[in-house]
């Protein structure tokens, strides 16, 4: 299998394991498509690696969650929610053991027992985790939702209910970019 130096994840990874070599060196195994291969980095640098690539990092990526979902445990984090790159753990990012996972590729789960499920991906990859289906179904829910904030918020786009007949009428001055709200006189 191929080993490679350094690796930026992308649109196209799927998930991310441990892996050790015949020395007891950690490396990480990445599912990117249809392909897998080996990086000699930890899962953890290249998720801050990746994280830099983007102009965040780790502690961010989590505040940023944490804002939005509330919580402090087994957070997922953004990476880039334009691309739709939101990634959770099936364990604590910081922690070793379980498998990182890009929401957007999970297909299906199938509960083998309680506390064992078998993720599968969009590019037909059947991934063992130590989870109930349940807890892996909140977990990509949580990371779907986190995904559509974001991409909300950089947007900018808000949306306004309005009542016909409350008096109220939003105006945008030609060539201005903000609304601004007038009042019936």
């Amino acid at each position: 299998m191929v080993i490679r130096k350094n690796y930026v994840m992308n649109k196209e990874t799927v998930a991310m394991m441990e892996h050790y070599d015949a020395n007891g060196v950690q490396l990480t195994m990445v599912v990117e498509g249809e392909n897998t291969f080996l990086v000699a980095r930890p899962r953890l640098d290249i998720l801050n690696h990746t994280l830099n690539h983007f102009g965040l990092d780790l502690d961010g990526g989590l505040a940023g969650a944490r804002s939005v979902l509330g919580g402090t445990y087994r957070l997922p984090v953004c990476i880039n929610a334009q691309l739709g790159m939101v990634w959770f753990s099936s364990r604590s990012f910081r922690k070793s053991g379980g498998v990182w996972f890009s929401y957007i590729h999970i297909d299906d789960f199938d509960e083998r027992n309680g506390k064992e499920t078998l993720v599968y991906t969009d590019y037909g990859h059947c991934l063992p985790v130590s989870l109930s289906k349940k807890q892996l179904i909140f977990k990509r829910d949580q990371a779907s939702y986190l995904h559509t904030t974001f991409k909300q918020r950089s947007l900018g786009k808000k949306t306004y209910y309005y009542e016909p007949g409350s008096g109220i009428t939003f105006c945008k001055e030609p060539g201005g970019m903000h609304y601004r709200v007038k009042r019936k006189e």
